[in-house]
């Protein structure tokens, strides 16, 4: 069988420089039997599109392209990821494509990868093994969580009907929709029966989700849909078991994902006795602030954490976000919950009182945010104003720790002050993962003077960028925001 392996690309091979190191792209093979008995494998490659490089075009719009070519087997393919948007690469969607490679035998397989952004000029090299076992009388594949979307597009048909994987870099995700999953068994003889379920996190199977096929000689598809009407937020797994004649299981696979559901954030009936006003203000603090709190957390919340807190901020229900706050600090810190907590917002007037004003926290501006989720930086370059230049600083991070990224090693972050009003910074490029990239973001720091007759000017004639100068104000600088400017919104 094959051996199932998921590439997140971070900083992985020394062909890979600098400017492409915090490329986050995953390549994820599963292997399938053809009625012939021969094995192929389809093997998606998702790319976080706000990890790589972007450029502005003639319509005002920023453009990438990214190429990637995948060797195995003597086989060959080739495509390109474009995408194109208004603002920088924040907030990019996570891209797929799929390709497909179909074997004569059973031996093992070099896989050969060659990555390049079109737009930075960057490449990186891989090389890794599709494992397949022996041929056996029987197969499973690991189950796929589907994407809602429709598609005619052949590429993505399966059995007869689409089957688009749900794109993804740790997790699937499904918000406020049924869960969809899809896998094939082949049997070469026998008789077999699959089994499957989903599971919640303590691993208890979801009442109403189990279900038996019995299977038939050659491909089997299963494609199942759970309504998950009335069940919580929160993490979950598709199990499915293969069972020979005797009721043994014989093969066993499994797909974890979160879902979420903006009705049932947390179980009402757990908010029952645990939690009031009156317990919540003796120890953690007022009641009336919570929603601020909520604000004060976001930097530390990992990916699935942060869609709990868009949900609760929405639902304006006071008691289910400070349930949320007691129980986000009891499982970062379950011997010092309430130590931890306060401790934090120590932390928090520290950032108010360095990056805040008289209308906005410090914990609400982008400085303040990069300071609270990563830490202090190592190393801070600061620029004042010149006459030429926006007054602008940039921090040198040596090590990155984040709950939502892996940890990274020499990142930077370049904050510019456009408005010029007193420390009022906003974040225009980072080479950290997730975070607004521009690799022209040098050109973007100067003030839109202009030395030349000719104010469209391209070239570089008179000092300036290759897009022109007029480019430099605040068509760029101002509208870029992340993740974090969504939730303050």
């Amino acid at each position: 069988m094959l051996l199932k392996v998921k590439i997140v690309l971070v900083t992985l091979v020394a062909t890979c420089v600098v400017h492409a190191q915090n490329m986050r792209l995953s390549l994820d093979p599963s292997m399938y039997v053809t009625a012939q008995g021969k094995p192929y494998v389809d093997l998606y490659t998702t790319l976080d599109a706000s990890t790589i490089g972007f450029e502005l075009n003639a319509d005002s719009n920023w453009v990438t392209s990214f190429k990637v070519v995948v060797q195995t087997g003597g086989k060959l393919d080739a495509f390109t990821f474009n995408y194109a948007q208004e603002d920088s690469a924040s907030g990019a969607p996570l891209l797929l494509q799929k390709s497909t490679f179909a074997f004569d035998d059973w031996t093992h397989q070099v896989l050969k990868i060659v990555i390049t952004d079109d737009v930075t000029g960057d490449f990186i090299e891989l090389e890794d093994t599709l494992n397949f076992g022996g041929e056996e009388a029987y197969y499973l594949s690991d189950p796929i969580a589907l994407d809602t979307l429709e598609s005619d597009n052949v590429v993505y048909q399966k059995s007869g009907s689409a089957v688009i994987p749900k794109p993804y870099l740790g997790l699937p995700v499904f918000e406020n929709v049924p869960i969809e999953w899809y896998s094939e068994v082949y049997i070469k003889e026998g008789q077999y029966v699959l089994r499957y379920e989903l599971q919640n996190a303590s691993g208890d199977a979801v009442s109403g989700t189990q279900g038996f096929k019995r299977l038939q000689d050659g491909v089997n598809p299963i494609r199942i849909s759970y309504a998950m009407d009335g069940q919580n937020s929160g993490a979950y797994a598709i199990k499915t078991e293969l069972l020979d004649a005797s009721g043994t299981v014989i093969k066993e696979a499994s797909e974890s994902l979160m879902w979420y559901n903006d009705e049932m954030l947390i179980d009402a009936s757990l908010l029952e006795g645990v939690l009031t006003r009156a317990t919540f203000e003796k120890s953690w603090g007022n009641w009336d602030e919570v929603p601020e709190y909520l604000s004060m957390i976001a930097p530390l919340a990992s990916l699935a954490e942060r869609r709990l807190l868009m949900n609760l901020k929405e639902s304006m229900d006071t008691a289910r976000a400070a349930f949320y706050l007691t129980r986000f600090w009891q499982e970062k810190a379950p011997d010092q919950a309430l130590e931890s907590w306060i401790g934090y917002k120590r932390v928090v007037d520290q950032v108010d009182a360095e990056f805040g004003s008289k209308t906005l926290p410090g914990y609400r501006t982008q400085m303040g945010r990069v300071f609270l989720q990563y830490g202090a930086p190592s190393l801070v370059e600061e620029r004042p104003f010149d006459g030429k230049n926006y007054p602008y600083q940039i921090w040198q991070y040596d090590r990155l720790v984040s709950s939502s990224t892996p940890i990274q090693q020499n990142q930077v972050f370049v904050f510019v002050d456009q408005e010029l009003v007193g420390r009022q910074y906003t974040l225009i490029h980072s080479s950290a993962m997730g975070e607004v990239k521009d690799h022209k973001w040098q050109f973007h720091l100067s003030r839109h003077s202009n030395t030349g007759p000719d104010i469209d000017a391209t070239s570089t004639q008179y000092s300036r960028d290759n897009f022109g100068e007029r480019i430099s104000n605040s068509l760029i600088i101002g509208n870029q925001g992340t993740w974090f400017d969504q939730f303050n919104n």
